[in-house]
């Protein structure tokens, strides 16, 4: 074999080789976890096998000779659990674990074309275990037996075929989005080029041309879309480690996996999920002592619950834990240069997201993985910068509520565009309830604090031009307001005038545009215009407008 992969050319099977193995890996993952709990569950230590099984032979076919070696060597400990030979316990479980860390390390060495290296501590210790002395012990009785009926009963295939589904490396849709997003922008140029000085036959071309952009951008959107549970899937592990390490027992539980969303969206969740779940397993979860204490049950609970709520993904994580004590957070404020006239004035809702604050941290010791500070400000960061929503709820000794609100794509959206003289700026269509003409008389208050009666309600408005720090012009009457639900709450914003709607394809801004608050990207009309996209939850409004 090795002889004639010398003369073979692998590197195009490599990227397939990777996907295989890491999905054998994530298999593997939940079946020790399950196997913790269900030790004589009658598939678990068959389905592992078979796991390392197909990564041995993957590996050898492949030329990855060490890799194959080491597999060898783990497919030998679940063969002799499988025959009785040894008892599977938790020294077993432990190993099979960090061989399966072993080999995730080595598909990441073989993705960076570096050599491997053989642990060799980890494979003394299997080799041990494998030599040890142990009474054979049945994990299941006889009439538990699971009876596996022989491959000869199995009915023959009758004909040949091809999967329908094919494996794509995640650049090509972001790259497909990316050339997407350009079409919107040449369609809105050619839109406004055919309306003024082509005949009827080439504009119901260009309309046409517009639907079939359309299309090809729902269908990338829809190949892009996965579900949640593929970004939670390494999270019982996190949470099996910490506990260990900790010595604290947390059930982890989650709910909605099922719930879709752009692959883009859910890249930027990997860093804030994992610092969410450490903090609430380091500093929101109590030790056994201290719930026993309090009446609790042993056992801590986290909860991460997804749903999807109109154009948005709510993500909820939920501990039982100590929860926030609120004026241990105003001291931590005050030392990190926060004013206490400030502090006096916030709310409950703002004052909880003092917690991310850079350098502000609440935990009486720094661990391996949480408590300088630099936590909860990359939350924060990472959910505003692709236009999302961070909330935060707490109750003394009852635990800890972390909301995300979140798009469900961040690359195509539908916008409002407004302007401010010769200036535009967009909304997201998904916070506009309605675009009025408001009469100066029918604005109640002074410029500190103005309202207008939408729908019988009283409800704030700001005008635009103040929060953007841009010269006011004489008054006009009507007044152009633009109604949006924001936080919940509705407010409305004062702009010079409406330009109507258009799917924006929203660029990331970049450093130093970044730490600009109440921007979420920018999009390019068809004449090259740059239109900034507002985040109304995010603009620096009265407390009384944006609760």
């Amino acid at each position: 074999m090795s002889y004639l992969l010398h003369f073979m050319d692998t590197s195009q099977y490599k990227t397939l080789f990777l996907q295989e193995t890491e999905e054998h890996l994530k298999g593997i993952n939940e079946e020790l976890l399950k196997l913790e709990n269900e030790p004589h569950a009658p598939s678990g230590i068959d389905n592992l096998f078979r796991h390392f099984h197909s990564i041995k032979g993957m590996a050898a076919s492949m030329g990855y000779e060490t890799m194959a070696s080491f597999s060898h060597q783990l497919e030998d400990l679940l063969d002799a659990v499988r025959k009785e030979r040894i008892n599977l316990n938790q020294e077993i479980v432990d190993a099979v674990l960090s061989g399966a860390d072993t080999l995730r390390a080595f598909t990441q060495l073989i993705a960076e074309d570096k050599p491997l290296d053989m642990d060799s501590q980890l494979l003394s210790k299997i080799q041990a275990i494998l030599t040890r002395k142990e009474p054979p012990a049945p994990l299941l009785q006889k009439e538990e037996a699971v009876v596996i009926p022989p491959a000869s009963a199995q009915p023959a295939a009758s004909k040949l075929g091809l999967s329908t589904t094919m494996k794509v490396d995640s650049k090509v849709f972001d790259n497909f989005m990316g050339s997407v997003g350009e079409l919107f922008t040449v369609r809105s140029r050619l839109r406004e080029i055919v309306t003024n000085s082509f005949p009827v036959e080439f504009q119901e071309a260009a309309h046409q041309l517009g639907r079939i952009i359309e299309d090809l951008y729902y269908a990338v959107v829809t190949a892009r879309m996965i579900p949640f549970e593929g970004l939670t899937q390494n999270l019982p592990r996190i949470v099996r480690d910490m506990c260990k390490k900790g010595g604290k027992d947390v059930e982890l539980l989650i709910q909605g996996g099922d719930v879709k969303l752009d692959r883009a969206v859910l890249e930027h969740m990997t860093d804030p999920l994992v610092h969410i779940i450490r903090n609430a397993l380091d500093h929101g979860i109590e030790t056994l002592e201290e719930r026993i204490s309090l009446g609790k049950p042993a056992k801590g609970r986290i909860t991460v619950a997804v749903a999807r709520q109109r154009n948005n993904i709510i993500i909820e994580i939920t501990d039982d834990g100590r929860g926030i004590d609120v004026n241990k957070l105003k001291e931590k404020a005050l030392l990190a240069g926060i004013q206490e006239e400030r502090i006096k004035n916030m709310a409950d809702k703002e004052l909880l997201l003092l917690i991310c604050t850079p350098g502000l941290s609440l935990a009486k010791e720094v661990t391996e993985t949480s408590g300088r500070g630099v936590g909860m400000d990359i939350v924060k960061g990472n959910v505003e910068s692709i236009g999302g929503r961070l909330e935060i709820s707490s109750y003394p000794h009852q635990g800890t509520k972390i909301t995300l609100e979140l798009p469900v794509t961040i690359s195509i959206v539908k916008v409002l565009l407004v302007s401010l003289c010769d200036e535009l700026f967009a909304f997201p269509i998904s916070k506009v309830l309605k675009v009025m003409d408001v009469n100066r008389a029918d604005i109640k208050g002074d410029k500190t604090c103005r309202s207008v009666i939408y729908n019988d309600t009283e409800v704030p408005i700001v005008d635009l031009r103040n929060i953007l720090a841009l010269p006011s012009l004489a008054e006009k009457d009507p007044v152009s307001v633009v109604v949006i639900d924001a936080k919940g709450k509705i407010s409305g914003v004062i702009v010079d005038d409406f330009e109507g709607e258009i799917d924006g394809y929203i660029k990331p801004l970049s450093q130093p545009m970044t730490r600009m608050q109440g921007v979420i990207g920018v999009t390019v009309l068809g004449d090259g215009r740059p239109v900034f996209l507002l985040d109304p939850t995010m603009l620096p409004c009265p407390e009384n407008t944006y609760s």
